[in-house]
């Protein structure tokens, strides 16, 4: 249903090749054994619950779908109380609002969590996908489509075992507050943990691999590749943060090979943003 391109590698930077962890899709456990602690909760609007368990077939057992009237919340400012949450709603909630609108405001709130828009049919929300992608969502699925629906309950499983680092996200959603591609500088860093997160962001801006690259040059920003590692860094000291152990067990949530090639690549990154001007300094006060 959306624009497709190759997956990435690697890519030079400084003259430093940080080396991006092994392509394809990351194979995780069922959430409660792989890490027993981790909060299973997804909200969702009410409009989309029944859409959503459908979605998720066999594996809804292991989400808590929680069902909220979103729109209410946004209207009376308790959405805000969703910082520790996974959100998927419909193209229209239950009051009428369409997805976008509920989107930018769930970014303004909530800037570093997973929103996400699952449709019945690709038609119900085709027109409005380059809207949903400046507001700052996530990913699109439709269930009138197989993979997508494989590709979810993957996604998921993937977010809430890898949740965002919000002192981060929430410090660069303020500094790039005047940015034109702060959607697209976000969303790099929130889906950082996803090994396919050039075909993720194809798709949600509908754009090849060199359009993004150039989007971002033209602003004196780090390439999306880079700022996609960084963000994958960033989830690591989240995961870190919330007593995550060993460390070979961040790093495999992550994709990484091994612990030592984590830290490997903190540290080649960082040294790396260090020399890059004052743009890419922004990210790299935030890595410890």
């Amino acid at each position: 249903m959306f624009l497709e391109t190759g997956l990435f590698n690697e890519e030079g930077l400084s003259n430093k090749r940080l080396q991006t962890p092994p392509t394809g899709a990351q194979f995780l456990p069922a959430l409660s054994i792989l890490l027993p602690s981790a909060r299973r909760e997804l909200v969702t609007d009410v409009t989309c619950a029944k859409l959503l368990t459908d979605a998720l077939g066999d594996a809804a057992g292991e989400f808590e779908i929680v069902k909220s009237d979103l729109a209410w919340m946004l209207a009376t400012g308790t959405a805000s109380t969703l910082g520790q949450s996974t959100i998927v709603i419909a193209p229209v909630l239950a009051n009428g609002m369409g997805a976008t609108e509920a989107v930018e405001q769930l970014r303004a709130l909530l800037p570093h969590v997973g929103v996400y828009v699952l449709a019945r049919e690709t038609a119900d929300i085709a027109r409005i996908l380059p809207q949903l992608a400046s507001a700052g969502v996530d990913e699109v699925f439709c269930l009138d489509s197989n993979s997508d629906r494989h590709e979810m309950v993957d996604t998921l499983r993937l977010r809430l075992a890898a949740p965002a680092p919000e002192t981060e996200i929430r410090l660069l959603w303020k500094w790039f507050r005047e940015s034109p591609e702060r959607s697209l500088v976000m969303h790099c860093v929130r889906n950082g943990y996803r090994l396919d997160v050039w075909s993720i962001r194809s798709r949600v801006f509908n754009a090849c691999r060199k359009t993004l690259q150039n989007r971002m040059t033209l602003l004196g920003l780090p390439s999306p590749g880079v700022v996609s590692r960084y963000g994958r860094v960033l989830h690591a000291q989240e995961l870190e943060r919330r007593g995550v152990r060993p460390t070979s067990l961040t790093a495999s949530i992550l994709g990484f090979p091994s612990a030592g090639a984590m830290q490997r690549a903190r540290r080649r990154l960082r040294k790396a943003l260090m020399s890059r001007g004052r743009q890419a300094l922004i990210f790299a006060s935030l890595l410890k």
